[in-house]
């Protein structure tokens, strides 16, 4: 049986690599276990959302925040602007949503997160 191509550790600037399913290496496997997140489809992430998010990065394909600084980058998320917390109105209002690269979105989501906490 072929084995699983190695890849970096999930944690943030862990120098190992691993092969684990996880995507932890040794010493953050614990990790792993302590994400304890609803399913993406219990967020609400289902059918509809992602049908919804195919045509918005179809109709806008580049990172909005990246054309904010004079930069083309192709978005690889859409975002929800006002955070719908559950609220189907907001969770499917193509009004609420932006197209971002991956950069731009993990580092939105993490200030978002960190107001939350204070």
């Amino acid at each position: 049986m072929p084995q699983k191509a190695a890849r970096p550790c999930r944690v943030h600037a862990c120098p190992h690599i691993t092969t684990h399913d996880s995507g932890y290496c040794e010493q953050h496997r614990a990790l792993a276990y302590q994400d304890n997140r609803a399913s993406s489809a219990e967020r609400g992430y289902d059918a509809a959302w992602r049908k919804l998010r195919a045509r918005h990065l179809a109709e806008n394909p580049y990172c909005v925040m990246c054309a904010g600084i004079g930069k083309v980058e192709r978005a690889t998320d859409v975002d929800h602007i006002v955070p719908h917390k559950g609220d189907d109105a907001l969770r499917l209002d193509p009004e609420n949503l932006e197209s971002l690269c991956s950069w731009h979105h993990k580092s939105k989501t993490a200030r978002e997160r960190q107001c939350q906490q204070h």
